[in-house]
């Protein structure tokens, strides 16, 4: 009796591997017959074309060498056919208008089952539901994806973005990806500042991965795709020692999700004050009865899921083109430096901006795109798309990777082109990563503004593993080195100046141009310039080298010759717009020096002629002081202090915010520190407010608590500015409390005059005077033309409002010093 049972039972395996196995084949032999080169077929037993992308994985390291292909080989190509895992045919939508049709009828589809235990978590989430549930999820969740909306999550990604700790050596950048995704979607769409949420999202993503592992062994996919065994209560003995593992850990994350549900729940029901984000709006719907609590669990899964996993997959293929394509690095960087400075800066908006980064998204899209093909569909009824016809129970899906490889679209498509996006697409449907119509992806918005936001902090320097020419994965130290010896601009930007020149040992043009902005941040200005010499004597026609010699002779003060260079550069490229700007600058700085340079002559020349007391001594103490005057702005909700001078190390920089105090020093000279310790007119903001750091300058950037106020002044007690010390014991003009005696120092101070005679001149003084009437606003250099003039040398002055009604010249003469006496010269 036994061995009977088991004999129908091995015939019934043999039947059924029969069918499995040889019924697909006529089939597909009839589609090829009826449509020709139309169609392309590919059988492989049982699992069809999952077997093709295993043996491309194991042989060619590239899951879909041979998709990228098929078109290449045939241009006619519109489907391709395999057979399916039921023993009938599966078809891949390949031709545009196709996919269209299929875009916008989703009545006729519903998405296939087969995930392992999606009716625990996913199932009656976005990505799989149909019909009304479909409509009512995506009325429902498309009001948290406003632009207004995405703004704020792009800035709290740039706030985790800044929290990085990263260690020196090998860093996953993959799962480091994960963690920076995980926690801006938990705070944003959740409102969640519990790190175990945010760590939630790591481990649901994670099991998905395993997942993803399930699909390489025949056995469950034909477990789950065919026979359906893919749910909670398939029998445990059918399941494998990974699926059981994996199904106890869904259990706890759907637990963790549930108790964050019924926490929003019972705020809303007690009256607290609740944010406006996704999960409150489902606690709301379940209390309203509009969705149960299974469907909010659902959603929250998904947009875990599709939130973290697919951003985080992406940036990590973008990172490994980088690190590919050095040149299109440079390119980048270009564009990039040229619209945002520092990524403090980074204002959503102006990603819009980045043209160039746009085009390589969408290469890279193109060619490690995240989604190959969308999820399979199963038709309900019979279709025709075209000259072909689907039938009812017959499976498709829309073949992202194959369309990205078609020559008619993209020409010579398996070259990684970004230039080839600066021509719009012959047809919109041959390029859909977001996919299109009424399903189209909701996030897609959000992804890319992620994406940009992302590769602009710089994580191309660190990864896991890149591909080399020779098609073998390297390790991550191979990786780094390859990453960072073609990326020493990166170095530049995070302050690594000496590394970055040990990298930079080249001579050909872009390596010396590169070169010399790492030897210009670490104060080696006639190294800089030397540099740039040697660049324009490789390429005289490129106008990099002159611009930059221009912003070197700028800082350094040699203000006639950056204007020579800068004028060659604009001729070389006269659409450049940095160059213009600062040909400007260099126009106005001459206007001023030659003013300042004739009222000085005449100030100079009067002075001389002033009898002087024998027993007075003069102590013109200024040193560098002139790089110390600062300015002061405001708008209707900050004010704004900006200190002229150049602080290499921003670490140097100390400051401290209170409701109406600000205090701050750094170092300038030798062992002496500029300090500021000013009472403000009004209240500000302390947490919000904050110190940056620039290339030439030191801004500090203050939030007022009353916006509707306009500040008068900057300090809450105007003190009376102070005129040029004739005094027994000159004293430093600066706003501190703290004085100090700077008689002491006489000695370090005419070596600092010394060493920098280049950049003062040989009279210090005169430096001082120009510099404070450069810096200076419209006021203040009326102020010391006329106080200066109509003193006839004896008094200076840089504030308006006192020196507007005075006269010098009679009633407010100032008397002379004593054992000295007036003169009137000439």
């Amino acid at each position: 009796m036994n061995l009977l049972i088991l004999t129908y039972l091995g015939y019934t395996i043999l039947v059924l591997i029969a069918y499995l196995v040889i019924a697909p084949i006529p089939k597909l032999l009839y589609y090829k017959i009826k449509y020709g080169s139309a169609v392309d077929i590919y059988y492989f037993p049982i699992i069809g074309l999952l077997g093709q992308i295993i043996i491309d994985l194991i042989f060619r390291q590239d899951a879909f060498y041979s998709q990228k292909r098929y078109l290449i080989k045939n241009k006619k190509l519109k489907l391709h056919i395999s057979n399916d895992l039921k023993g009938g045919v599966h078809f891949s939508l390949i031709d545009p208008k196709l996919k269209k049709l299929v875009f916008f009828d989703q009545e006729s589809y519903k998405k296939m089952e087969g995930m392992p235990f999606a009716d625990t978590f996913v199932d009656q989430g976005l990505l799989f539901q149909n019909g009304q549930s479909w409509h009512k999820s995506r009325t429902m969740l498309t009001k948290h994806f406003t632009y207004q909306d995405l703004l704020v999550m792009v800035e709290t990604l740039k706030q985790e973005c800044n929290k990085l700790q990263l260690q020196d050596g090998p860093i996953d950048i993959l799962s480091l990806l994960k963690q920076l995704t995980s926690t801006t979607i938990t705070k944003t769409f959740f409102g969640s500042e519990n790190n175990d949420i945010s760590d939630l999202g790591v481990e649901v993503n994670k099991n998905m991965e395993k997942m993803m592992l399930f699909f390489l062994n025949p056995l469950i996919v034909l477990r789950c795709f065919a026979l359906k065994l893919n749910k909670t209560t398939t029998p445990s003995f059918l399941l494998s020692s990974g699926e059981k593992a994996f199904l106890r850990e869904l259990q706890d994350q759907k637990q963790r999700i549930t108790s964050e549900i019924d926490q929003g729940i019972k705020k809303i029901k007690e009256n607290q004050i609740v944010q406006d984000n996704i999960l409150m709006t489902m606690c709301k719907e379940i209390i309203n009865n509009n969705i149960t609590k299974e469907e909010a669990i659902h959603q929250y899964f998904t947009l875990l899921i599709a939130g973290i996993d697919s951003t985080s997959h992406v940036v990590k293929n973008f990172c490994y083109a980088l690190g590919l394509y050095p040149e299109i690095q440079n390119r980048l960087r270009n564009e990039i430096k040229s619209i945002i400075k520092q990524f403090d800066d980074l204002k959503p908006q102006q990603l819009s901006q980045l043209k160039l980064l746009d085009n390589f998204i969408n290469e890279s899209y193109r060619h490690y795109t995240a989604v190959p093909s969308l999820f399979n569909r199963i038709a309900i009824k019979d279709i025709k798309l075209e000259e072909f016809v689907i039938q009812k129970g017959q499976s498709m899906d829309l073949n992202m990777m194959m369309s990205h490889f078609d020559p008619s679209i993209f020409k010579n498509p398996l070259k990684f082109d970004i230039d080839r996006w600066n021509s719009p697409l012959l047809d919109t449907y041959s390029f859909t990563p977001f996919s299109a119509g009424p399903r189209n992806c909701i996030g897609q918005h959000l992804a890319t503004l992620e994406m940009k936001t992302l590769l602009w902090q710089d994580l191309i320097r660190i990864g896991k593993y890149v591909r080399s020419n020779t098609q073998r994965f390297l390790s991550i130290e191979k990786y780094q080195q390859i990453i960072m010896s073609s990326n020493p601009y990166f170095l530049i930007l995070h302050h690594q100046y000496d590394q970055a020149l040990q990298l930079l040992v080249n001579d050909d043009y872009e390596t010396l141009v590169t070169k010399s902005l790492a030897q210009y941040h670490l104060g080696k200005y006639d190294d800089a310039l030397s540099t740039l010499d040697k660049a324009i004597q490789l390429s005289t026609d490129r106008f990099e080298a002159y611009y930059r010699k221009g912003l070197i002779n700028f800082i350094c003060g040699k203000i006639q010759q950056a204007q020579l260079d800068l004028q060659k550069s604009l001729v070389l490229n006269p659409n450049h717009k940095e160059t213009q700007q600062q040909l400007s600058k260099c126009e106005l700085e001459l206007k001023n020096n030659k003013l300042v340079q004739t009222t000085q002559e005449k100030l100079i020349q009067q002075q001389k002629e002033v009898p002087q007391n024998c027993g007075a001594q003069r102590k013109d103490i200024y040193s560098a002081s002139g790089k110390q005057m600062y300015k002061w702005y405001q708008t209707d909700l900050k004010v704004g202090i900006e200190i002229h001078h150049a602080l290499p190390n921003s670490a140097d920089l100390k400051y401290q915010f209170e409701k109406q105090r600000l205090q701050l020093s750094f170092p300038i000279e030798q062992a002496n520190n500029f300090e500021l310790d000013l009472d403000l007119f009004a209240e500000i903001i302390p947490e919000t407010s904050k110190a940056k750091v620039g290339l030439n300058s030191i801004e500090i950037i203050m939030d007022k608590k009353d916006k509707t106020l306009n500040w008068n002044t900057l300090q809450k007690k105007v003190e009376d500015k102070q005129q040029i010390p004739i005094i027994e014991q000159a004293a430093y003009p600066t706003s501190s409390k703290v004085k100090k005696d700077w008689s002491k120092i006489d000695k370090e101070i005419e070596e600092d005059i010394n060493k920098h005679k280049e950049e003062y001149g040989e009279d210090p003084l005169n430096s001082l005077f120009k510099q404070i009437y450069q810096n200076g606003d419209e006021n203040t250099r009326r102020a010391m033309i006329k106080s200066m003039q109509t003193s006839q040398g004896t008094v200076l002055s840089t504030n308006w409002d006192e020196v507007k009604s005075k006269d010098y010249e009679k009633k407010d003469r100032p008397s002379p010093p004593k054992g000295q006496e007036y003169k009137k010269l000439g």
